[in-house]
């Protein structure tokens, strides 16, 4: 990442034509030799004053973070994560490896990949179609009850005239 210079496309960065280098990296370990991200690029990227340096090994699911402790630094020291956070000073977000991915927190909110909200969205929708299941089911329990005493109390009111005139036929006999 570059900050403060003008956004157009480019196939590279050329620091004399932009006027100033990287500000963050982060370079994803897939294969190949792990010793050049470790160790030369580490000592490469202090050297050319690049503040922070992260490297996410995905084979290994490791993480981890170089930062320069002054701008005139050119020696890397180690970012300790906290609570298994990494802290970027650079990007005011934290960085972390959780169930295999890597995840970027702004304070105590993990900031989503379009795939992670499409994902909590895809949840929320089957969400509220279970519940509105739910209440439809409810709705149509509460309808039969009402439907089943309204033939009870229907029944009840044909035994009572079946009575009454039977009883009406009784007292006529005697």
């Amino acid at each position: 990442m570059v900050f403060d210079v003008p956004v157009h496309d480019r196939t590279t960065l050329v620091v004399s034509a932009e006027g100033k280098g990287l500000d963050w990296v982060l370079e994803v370990h897939v294969g190949g030799d792990r010793k050049t991200d470790a160790e030369l690029n580490v000592t490469r990227y202090a050297r050319l004053g690049i503040p922070e340096y992260f490297i996410y090994d995905r084979d290994r699911e490791r993480l981890y973070g170089h930062r320069l402790a002054s701008p005139s630094a050119r020696t890397y020291s180690a970012i300790v994560p906290q609570s298994g956070r990494y802290a970027s000073h650079v990007l005011d977000l934290d960085l972390a490896l959780e169930g295999g991915r890597l995840r970027f927190y702004q304070a105590s909110a993990e900031l989503l990949t379009p795939r992670d909200l499409a994902a909590k969205l895809e949840g929320l929708v089957a969400d509220m179609a279970s519940q509105r299941d739910a209440e439809t089911e409810r709705a149509r329990a509460e309808s039969e009850r009402a439907r089943a005493e309204a033939e009870r109390a229907q029944r009840a009111e044909l035994e009572v005239e079946r009575l009454r005139a039977e009883l009406e036929a009784l007292r006529k006999k005697s």
